[in-house]
């Protein structure tokens, strides 16, 4: 899922005319890789600093494997603009850091390629969103209050329950209970879901239904009436 917002990225040398999309440009190391997109778009990508992030990267281009021949590695179901997110985030001459607007397309990339620096960031991030949503669900005065901190919850729910994590899986599904069975099915009577049935509705490879499926259980009329990304 990509987030509905992009942070600005920001690099240590603050001449705009200076800053260049990163990554885009060949030639700005000697020991450059190129990371190929189903789009046809391409990243330039020092081969050091892939291995020294990644013990993924590290045994593609130790080991044997084509990548260390070719010098390219195809990343086949993978958003560039995701990427280079990621790329900016575990790049020391950068300053992106993990926040709510991108770190549910990082943590996916992440996990794949073992940047436990940068999961474990993703997780405490996702931790306080969590908490915060239900924080701002506590204090709202009516039904419709409850209806964005839910779906925002939910968002995160099947991005966690596709990374089969457990710790996060079981906090989402506690928080997400606790909105109350109106929120999910449209009705007041009675204001709470079972944890237990919402855990159920994961399959047993821990994946949710595409999300205009998982979002409309029995139609709730509050989630119908908001935009796609907030």
């Amino acid at each position: 899922m990509t987030s509905p917002v992009s942070p600005a990225i920001v690099l240590e040398n603050d001449n705009p005319e200076a800053i260049s999309k990163p990554f885009t440009e060949s030639g700005k190391c000697k020991d450059e890789v190129t990371l190929t997109f189903d789009d046809g778009q391409i990243l330039f990508v020092s081969q050091n600093f892939l291995i020294l992030a990644s013990p993924v990267f590290e045994a593609m281009f130790r080991g044997d494997f084509k990548e260390k021949q070719t010098r390219n590695v195809k990343l086949k179901g993978k958003k560039h603009e995701d990427f280079i997110e990621f790329l900016m985030c575990i790049h020391p001459g950068t300053t992106t850091t993990v926040t709510r607007d991108n770190v549910l397309d990082i943590l996916p990339i992440a996990e794949e390629y073992q940047v436990m620096r940068i999961v474990y960031k993703c997780k405490t991030c996702l931790k306080k969103w969590l908490n915060d949503e239900n924080v701002t669900a506590r204090r709202g005065k009516s039904i419709n209050d409850y209806v964005k901190p839910a779906r925002n919850c939910l968002y995160i729910l099947q991005a966690v329950a596709i990374l089969n994590d457990i710790e996060l899986t079981t906090l989402c599904v506690r928080i997400v209970s606790q909105f109350g069975h109106r929120i999910y099915f449209g009705s007041y009577s009675p204001n709470t879901i079972n944890g237990k049935e919402l855990k159920e509705r994961i399959s047993d490879k821990g994946k949710l239904p595409p999300s205009r499926k998982f979002f409309s259980w029995e139609s709730p009329r509050g989630f119908q009436s908001l935009p796609a990304h907030f």
